[in-house]
């Protein structure tokens, strides 16, 4: 990704209820925070994320896996602590690189304060300075909380894929697909 359009980082922003946060790109140097924050994301929440994050062991894995050439992360902070996370995954190459895909994880403790909006709102003027055509959210058809996130960037409804995914209790869900067509 262009410099360029990170130069807005860090930035300082104010939730619904005031809470200044920073908001700025995921370093190297946050590894262990970002364990930290994800261990802070109920297990039941996590079961749901694309990637596995159960365990410290899985989160490292998905640290080592970051390719800055095809995601773009972005933490807010509140001090030192990691309150949220945003990623921005594109493809360089193939019939889908004119699409970028967003995935949003707010602290249990910060949901309801505008953070979840305010890292898909960031990440998502991200995309469509790069460029991107189409970008695409994937969520639990029965979870209210990240639907209305994104209708309120104009994200529509654009599939649901029954059944398609599975929890750790062998429990099949439905799959939401919300796309933004820039």
């Amino acid at each position: 990704m262009a410099d360029d359009l990170l130069a807005a980082y860090p930035k300082t922003v104010k939730l619904k209820d005031g809470t200044t946060v920073n908001l700025r790109v995921l370093i190297p140097q946050d590894r262990a925070e970002v364990g930290q924050f994800f261990e802070r994301v109920p297990s039941e929440d996590r079961a749901f994320l694309k990637d596995e994050m159960m365990n410290r062991e899985e989160i490292e894995i998905w640290l080592d896996l970051l390719d800055p050439e095809r995601e773009t992360s972005l933490v807010a902070v509140l001090g030192n602590r990691i309150i949220g996370t945003a990623v921005l995954e594109r493809r360089r190459s193939g019939w889908a690189r004119h699409v970028g895909e967003i995935r949003i994880v707010a602290d249990p403790a910060f949901r309801g304060r505008g953070i979840g909006h305010l890292l898909a709102q960031s990440i998502f003027q991200l995309a469509v300075k790069l460029g991107l055509e189409k970008v695409v959210a994937e969520m639990m058809a029965d979870r209210p909380e990240p639907i209305r996130v994104f209708e309120r960037l104009g994200f529509e409804a654009e599939a649901t894929l029954k059944g398609q995914v599975k929890d750790r209790r062998g429990r099949r869900h439905d799959l939401l697909v919300m796309a933004y067509n820039v």
